[in-house]
């Protein structure tokens, strides 16, 4: 994985805080590296915990500027101060028309023009995790004079590690020991979003994965990736 200071990376994520859990360590180490960073959330984070006729609500609302403000500064701490925040409410993309997805992707790889793109996998519980996937799959078409080089799918630990038989199996793996703490401070700035263990959410579940992934690279801790496609 080669990046350096004209390197774009593109995250595509389905809402705030996937940034983090994924490859908030690489997004640390990219910045140390004076890459540009752009994350496109297509969703809001909330809405799943409501039922559909409360969606709106003043406790919705107040819980969805929590969130908000969570990935603003969630951000900041990253040096990231490229994003774009989408609405569409959480766990409900399928009843989406994917199409409309696809084309607010595509207008984001048109204005960046990315050498990089970071998006989910297909292999998680949470249903905007593999619809994401999809629709990055077919916005990413190959296009002449394209800037793209490579595009990677992440995990997101408790959605990832709950699937029944297939798991994420990761082929780049990003050394994050010397960003740990800069991927935690940001991890924290969304309030209300960590749990206690052995819930997989929580700095010592964070921790135990990044370790893991570590162990199958050689190194203390690792944020691990899958290679979708690559161009030379």
């Amino acid at each position: 994985m080669q990046v350096n200071e004209q390197s774009r990376i593109l995250i595509i994520a389905a809402h705030p805080d996937d940034e983090v859990l994924a490859m908030g360590g690489t997004i640390a180490r990219f910045k140390a590296l004076t890459a540009h960073v752009k994350v496109q959330f297509l969703g809001e984070g909330v809405s799943a915990r409501f039922e559909h006729n409360d969606i709106g609500n003043q406790k919705f609302l107040e819980q969805s500027k929590v969130r908000l403000d969570g990935a603003r500064s969630a951000l900041h701490s990253l040096k990231v101060d490229d994003v774009i925040f989408g609405s569409r409410l959480c766990c409900r993309f399928d009843a989406i028309d994917s199409l409309d997805i696809i084309k607010d992707i595509e207008r984001t790889i048109a204005d960046y023009d990315p050498t990089h793109i970071f998006t989910h996998n297909p292999i998680e519980v949470n249903i905007d995790h593999r619809i994401t996937y999809r629709c990055v799959e077919a916005a990413v078409r190959p296009k002449l004079e394209q800037s793209l080089r490579a595009i990677y799918s992440f995990e997101i630990v408790c959605s990832g590690n709950w699937t029944f038989m297939e798991q994420f199996k990761p082929t780049t793996y990003v050394n994050i020991e010397e960003y740990w703490q800069e991927k935690l401070k940001a991890w924290h700035c969304y309030k209300g979003e960590n749990r206690a263990f052995p819930f997989p959410r929580s700095d010592e579940g964070l921790e135990a994965l990044a370790k893991y992934r570590g162990l199958q690279a050689g190194m203390s801790k690792a944020e691990g990736f899958s290679v979708l496609r690559e161009y030379f």
